[in-house]
């Protein structure tokens, strides 16, 4: 240990040339101690109220005098306790602890002497001559914190640093630590020689984080950015060295090496203007190539839980000490985290932040799925990798945080970097502002086709689906749980991109949000631009981010801030940060519900993009979204129940397109970590539905209320309404109309179309004067209904057009009643269900529950009032069947619910044949809404389109007697009682697009 200042051993140490380092005198009266502190710090007190006109203020700085800290040269020694990171249950998370990466020096014979004189040039030329302040520097101080009650400059000397740093880690940024801070410089002074001084300050000085260090003194961060001792530093080195203390997060040599070596520059003018070197060394040092001496960084001494830790809870803890007033800046925040001895704690519930870590660091689910790409002239591996929040709804408190898969060759925090976000933007900006301001409903029409803006400052926009093909009318439900681009797009258009960022900023999401390093994210650009509709920001967003906005659809339509410090103390226990999250009123409850259940069909039914997490989760009450930007460069998924939201983000760092064989990993890492979240909390109960909410049956096609046409093309589904939005008035989209074929195109039949030719047929007939953004559609753009639009020209031999297309009479509609007497019988390997037949049913939908109350998941159709279910549990049980009936106009509400007790499983036989997820292949198909309450539980299902034994169903396109194709469905009758296969929602079982 060195020697400190007793009155033995003086000596003295040449700096530079010209000025000597004299010892201070001492000045302590012997006998009197407390007597000449007490003189000498009310000397400066009264000396530095005089300088400000302040005579009648010495009362108010005996006051902030009062509590002085004592200082000793043992004071600089200690160097205190680690700051402790709890999580919500009190569990240690980990601590902040730079002990292990100080090693002290114990004199300046083992510092370069240009270091030392780097550090005087540019941080307190008056370092030998001042008595440990800087008189004119405290006053205008003093002047700051008396007009605006705070300190807006410091201009501390390397002597107040030293005891900021060693004596006042935990005080807060007040003139009472200021003036002891002052106080106790001074009399730092009149102890120590400066030669000691100067080593205190080169062992305490925070020099920021070098790989998986936190480095305090020069010691430690010379031998890891150059691999030497800092006594050997030359000129250019000590420079770059000295550059750190100022601003270690700005100045990183690992993160901002150009910053570090303008600081440098900087330095090297101070020295030279000071006459500390020479032209000539001057030179020598501004030219040297530092920047290929730096040495790797260490990768080693990691603490657990390293992103969390290192890229989450600490840059968090930093401003939220700087916010409250408890440290002048983010450097000093970060410098007293390991000496401060603080107690943070936080939302972390550590049992689920194990099980994100676990899942992301599974390498075998990852196989594979790296790519050799080269940068810059250099081969690299760019990683599959994926970012993941886990938030608590009810009061926005961040419970999990995936950074990403291995810290050690990934340092990036990708849950906090701004990435496109896809279509998991449309609930938030497009359809959830949209149905809020009631310009739409859940069963609004949408029309999915070819579409332009035009522009006048460069190219026109023509945005398109990920599919090949564009769908044509549909319902929004339909669009949304489908993904498709277009209608999201005539959404945004419609409400304005004002409007729906208005929204958007009311979830943390305005165009202040930034990362947690200060990047930012939504900007005023992007409400120039359409794409946004569908996820085309200029920056992105963060996992964190959407996974907070998300909340708010669980929530009622209430977003809580997102937050993870819920508190901060010191180490005597006192409380010196409180989280203060905000709240925002974002949706009405009815919109969140109404969201949420279309967003549940983005997992449940046969259409929706994510069914993979669907049939992990059989029967429960998830909703969310899918997300994915142009050539697969993004993968999200957004998914929610009552209680968590939890996001998931997927891609490479340099935008390498994601594999086909590789999209999906994102819904299976999803469900990996909420498994055991949701085994312990099962999404079994049902959404509260508000009581302006009502559900209604309608036409898939023009989301009016069905009449016997309505299934030829189309479906009639059930959707949620606001009660007072719901149809009224009947289908116009599906019509009859007279035609006749000639040369293979068809035409309105017409007075001078011979009869023998004439046919009638069902057709679509565009709703134009509904259709958002009809404008922007482009004429003759082909769709997947295009071969059934109603024919447009008239017999070109002339003649009056018979009929243009008709509905039929709707004023009337037949009810259909539920099916009655429905009763099973379990025969030993299947159960067999009977039912009375149901006048005008021509099918029957068959679900099944483990519970009476449900949620009831679909088994299947039949057109006979019988059902043989041969897909049982294998762990036995209790069973509950229902049945619908279902017309052509109509659906009817459940039946009894019948109730089938199953034997226990034999021992010996594991019944390994019946451990398929019961049902899983048809659960799927239009089984969502009896998640959302038994009046919403009659969802048609498009499947029976592809049903041949009707005898009233003839295939789309067959033959006339003329042997010409026929797009059109030939009646019969005038009530149609046709299917058409593979028309209309959900007919592709294949789940494409999946990855949207």
């Amino acid at each position: 240990m060195r020697k400190r200042r007793d009155g033995v051993d003086q000596r003295t140490r040449v700096i530079r040339t010209g000025r000597p380092q004299t010892p201070a005198a001492k000045r302590e009266a012997k006998g009197h101690p407390r007597l000449w502190r007490a003189v000498r710090i009310g000397a400066f007190s009264v000396g530095s109220l005089v300088v400000l006109g302040l005579a009648a203020g010495t009362g108010y700085v005996s006051a902030l005098l009062k509590g002085l800290p004592k200082v000793s040269a043992a004071t600089f020694v200690n160097n205190s306790a680690p700051s402790v990171v709890y999580d919500r249950n009190g569990r240690v998370i980990g601590q902040f602890s730079g002990d292990g990466d100080r090693q002290p020096i114990s004199g300046l014979s083992q510092v370069s002497p240009d270091l030392v004189n780097a550090f005087i040039a540019a941080e307190d030329k008056t370092f030998f001559t001042n008595i440990g302040i800087n008189p004119l520097s405290m006053a205008r101080a003093m002047v700051q914190d008396l007009l605006g009650h705070s300190i807006e400059s410091g201009a501390s000397t390397i002597t107040q640093e030293t005891v900021k740093l060693a004596v006042f880690p935990e005080q807060q940024r007040t003139m009472q630590r200021k003036i002891q801070e002052i106080a106790l410089a001074i009399e730092v002074n009149h102890q120590l020689t400066k030669d000691e001084i100067m080593t205190d300050y080169m062992n305490w000085i925070y020099m920021g984080r070098m790989g998986t260090e936190t480095v305090y003194g020069v010691k430690r961060a010379s031998e890891i950015l150059f691999g030497k001792d800092p006594k050997n530093l030359n000129l250019a080195e000590a420079t770059f060295l000295a550059a750190l203390p100022n601003n270690p997060s700005y100045f990183s040599p690992y993160e901002y090496p150009k910053h570090t070596l303008s600081r440098q520059h900087y330095i090297l003018n101070q020295m030279l203007a000071d006459k500390f070197i020479t032209q000539a060394q001057y030179n020598e040092a501004y030219h040297y190539d530092i920047l290929k001496e730096i040495h790797k960084a260490p990768e080693n001494g990691l603490p657990a839980h390293p992103y969390l830790m290192l890229d989450e809870i600490k840059p968090r803890v930093i401003k939220a000490l700087v916010n409250a007033g408890v440290y002048d800046n983010a450097n000093d925040a970060e410098s007293a985290l390991p000496v401060a001895g603080l107690r943070i704690y936080t939302t972390i519930d550590l049992s689920k932040q194990e099980d994100v870590e676990k899942v992301l660091s599974n390498q075998s689910l990852f196989a594979g799925t790296n790519k050799t790409i080269t940068v810059n002239g250099k081969t690299i591996q760019d990683e599959y990798q994926a970012g993941f929040t886990l938030i608590d709804n009810q009061t926005g408190g961040i419970l999990a945080v995936g950074g990403g898969r291995n810290f050690l060759e990934d340092e990036i925090d990708h849950a906090d970097i701004p990435r496109q976000p896809g279509s998991s933007i449309k609930p938030l900006l497009d359809y959830g502002p949209a149905i809020d301001q009631g310009k739409l409903t859940a069963g609004s029409i949408l029309y999915d086709a070819l579409t332009l803006f035009p522009s006048t400052s460069g190219a026109d926009y023509e945005p398109h689906d990920d599919e090949p093909d564009f769908g044509g009318l549909m319902t929004a439900d339909e669009a949304l749980y489908e993904s498709r681009n277009v209608p999201a797009i005539d959404i945004l258009d419609e409400i304005t991109p004002q409007v729906g960022f208005g929204y958007l900023a009311k979830m943390g999401l305005g165009t202040d949000a930034k990362t947690l390093n200060g990047q930012p994210t939504i900007v005023a650009d992007d409400e120039n631009h359409l794409a946004s509709a569908i996820g085309g920001l200029d920056n992105g967003v963060t996992v964190e981010q959407m996974t907070s906005a998300y909340t708010t659809f669980a929530n009622q339509g209430v977003w809580h801030q997102s937050y993870m410090i819920s508190r901060i103390e010191d180490q005597t226990g006192r409380p010196i940060y409180q989280a203060s999250p905000k709240t925002e009123q974002v949706f009405t409850p009815s919109t969140a519900y109404i969201i949420t259940s279309m967003l549940h069909n983005v997992l449940y039914h046969s259409g929706g993009t994510a069914t993979m997490v669907g049939a992990n989760f059989p029967g429960q009450y998830i909703s969310g979204k899918t997300g994915t930007t142009d050539s697969l460069t993004d993968g999200w998924f957004m998914g929610y129940t009552q209680q968590y939201t939890a996001g998931i983000w997927m891609g490479y760092n340099y935008r390498e397109p994601i594999d086909a064989a590789n999209y999906n990993l994102k819904f299976t890492l999803w469900s990996d970590i909420m498994e055991p979240i949701l085994a312990e909390s099962p999404a079994t109960t049902p959404w509260p539905k508000p009581s302006d909410v009502v559900t209604a049956n309608v036409s898939s096609l023009s989301g009016l209320l069905p009449t016997s046409l309505s299934t030829v093309h189309g479906s009639i589904v059930t959707e949620p309404y606001v009660q007072g939005t719901q149809p009224t008035t009947y289908d116009d989209v599906d019509v009859e109309a007279k035609y006749v074929v000639i040369d293979g195109k068809k035409y309105l039949a017409t007075t001078k179309t011979p009869a023998w030719q004439v046919h009638t047929g069902v057709f679509i007939k565009l709703p134009t004067d509904r259709i958002p953004d009809w404008d922007h559609k482009i004429p003759g753009g082909i769709t997947d209904q295009s071969q059934y639009l109603v024919p447009t020209q008239p017999d070109p031999r002339g003649g009056q057009v018979l009929d243009a297309g008709s509905v039929p009479d709707a004023s009337n509609p037949a009810e259909i009643n539920p099916p009655t007497g429905l009763s099973a019988t379990f025969d030993g390997t299947e159960v067999d269900l009977t039912w009375q037949p149901v006048d005008e049913a021509v099918q029957y939908n068959v679900y099944r529950s483990t519970s009476p109350d449900g949620p009831f998941t679909k088994l299947g159709s039949v057109q006979t009032p019988s059902y043989t279910d041969t897909n049982l549990p294998a762990d036995g049980g209790t069973l509950y069947y229902e049945v619908f009936a279902e017309s052509n106009t109509a659906l009817s509400t459940a039946s009894q619910v019948v109730e089938v007790q199953l034997p226990a499983p034999n021992p010996v036989d594991n019944g390994t044949g019946n451990n398929a997820t019961n049902g899983t292949s048809n659960e799927f198909d239009n089984g969502s809404g009896n998640l959302f309450g038994n009046d919403s539980n009659v969802l048609t299902q498009n499947g029976v389109i592809d049903n041949g034994t009707d005898g009233h169903n003839s295939t789309n396109g067959a033959s006339d007697e003329n042997g010409m194709t026929n797009g059109a469905t030939e009646q019969n009758s005038n009530k149609a009682k046709s299917w058409i296969p593979g028309l209309g929602p959900g007919t592709d079982s294949s789940g494409r697009g999946s990855g949207r």
